[in-house]
């Protein structure tokens, strides 16, 4: 594979060929098949067109999860040509760390190291901590936050970047439960301290356990990170945030606080309650109308979409399949609103291509926007799941044991409680 700025030059030995030339997931990508002869050149012209111009609807992307280093000129150079190339505006380079100290170094953190070339830009930030709960993503800080007496507290990793002034955390690989997150991630959830989860990587979403989460009422951001290098290339899974008509890098990682996002590795997503975007939160009354907008928008080398689908605490509310091969699909709907909701949209293409947006929360009175029937038996789970850890930590000995087992009971309290309150809302009714 090569990156070019525009024209290259590659001898080749006598033969059939084929020159492959993609620039991101916004343009077409073109596929030339060419022979080579025993003259002494050939001089090919391949042009690349945009099918979509996202940045001109105020969609920015960005890769959440790339490791590579920075300390030099050269690594830096790399990393600014190969964003521009693939089309991919904010590059987030992680130091990853673990017990014996940090990986894929940095030149520094904060913006005096912020690198661009006009729109595409690097900022540092870190993978960190890696223990047996789970991989842990800290975006946009402002120094290494790095504790190994307290590692496998990762609410104190929480508070330690979060008082990075602009500085995000998330949670690796939540789309395929990798990397030890099952058996940290129903109790650190409870934190309240996560800005994001990676719902797309390695061309997995995880909607199983993303909507359970959704169904208890936490609000949880989707992310995509392609977690280079062993994801296969820079930008192949895409965060796309909302900033309006300019890059402005501060305003990425505001709005994706914000929840204005939505993941893809090639078709876009389109979606609005009541003109407000993803992540937004809607005060309405029981017996309300809101106006749903959806769309699904591709092209037929990025990817046919099958199907377009939304959902909400209460089901599927809506599905379009799309038998006759369409390029875009759309689902325009006035919904009377009962109770409070989140409400998502997703696609998926007939190459396995997806998309799916952050949710929007509509609050009814006030409430909060979990399910109270499905509830239960989703709290259940995560009550079997702490006790599996509190298991492994009996008899609480030593300071980590202890700090963990005072972990998990927070947890556990908080899952009662919301137990009680779905238990007071549902005799209510």
């Amino acid at each position: 594979m090569y990156q070019t700025s525009g024209d290259f030059s590659i001898e080749l030995p006598v033969g059939d060929w084929r020159i492959a030339v993609d620039r991101g997931l916004e343009y077409i990508p073109v596929v030339r098949e060419f022979k080579v002869g025993h003259e002494k050149s050939l001089a090919l012209e391949l042009e690349l067109k945009r099918w979509i111009n996202l940045p001109a609807k105020g969609w920015w992307s960005g890769d959440v999860h790339v490791h590579h280093p920075t300390l030099k000129k050269s690594h830096r150079e790399f990393l600014l040509s190969y964003a521009r190339a693939s089309d991919l505006h904010l590059v987030n380079t992680l130091e990853m760390g673990h017990h014996e100290g940090t990986d894929f170094k940095q030149e520094g953190f904060g913006e005096k190291f912020r690198k661009n070339d006009d729109d595409y830009w690097l900022v540092s930030g870190q993978e960190e901590p890696r223990g047996t709960f789970g991989h842990i993503i800290g975006l946009n800080t402002t120094s290494l936050a790095r504790d190994l007496d307290t590692y496998d507290f990762y609410d104190l990793a929480f508070k330690r970047i979060h008082k990075q002034r602009g500085s995000l955390v998330g949670f690796a690989h939540f789309s395929w439960n990798g990397c030890n997150l099952p058996r940290g991630f129903p109790w650190y959830v409870t934190t309240g301290e996560l800005d994001f989860i990676e719902l797309l990587q390695f061309s997995k979403i995880n909607t199983l356990d993303y909507y359970d989460y959704l169904n208890l009422g936490f609000k949880l951001t989707a992310a995509a990170g392609s977690d280079i290098p062993w994801g296969s290339t820079i930008g192949e899974v895409r965060t796309y945030v909302h900033t309006g008509p300019k890059m402005d890098t501060d305003a990425w990682f505001e709005n994706l606080r914000k929840g204005h996002s939505f993941v893809s590795n090639g078709p876009v997503l389109e979606f609005t309650v009541d003109g407000q975007l993803p992540g937004s939160e809607i005060a309405r009354k029981a017996g309300d109308k809101v106006r749903i907008r959806a769309k699904v928008l591709s092209h037929p080398a990025i990817g046919i979409p099958t199907a377009l689908t939304l959902v909400s605490n209460e089901g599927v509310i809506q599905e379009i399949a799309n038998p006759n091969k369409k390029t875009s699909l759309v689902i325009d709907l006035e919904r009377t609103i009962g109770q409070s909701q989140w409400l998502v949209l997703s696609t998926v293409c007939d190459n396995n291509a997806l998309a799916h947006t952050t949710p929007i929360y509509i609050k009814v009175d006030d409430r909060p926007t979990w399910c109270p029937d499905r509830g239960p038996a989703i709290v259940a789970k995560q009550m079997e799941s702490i006790s599996k850890i509190a298991r492994e930590f009996t008899p609480a000995i030593d300071d980590r044991s202890q700090g963990v087992q005072l972990r998990l009971s927070r947890a556990r309290k908080y899952y009662q409680k919301l137990l009680d309150d779905m238990a007071a809302y549902s005799a209510s009714k």
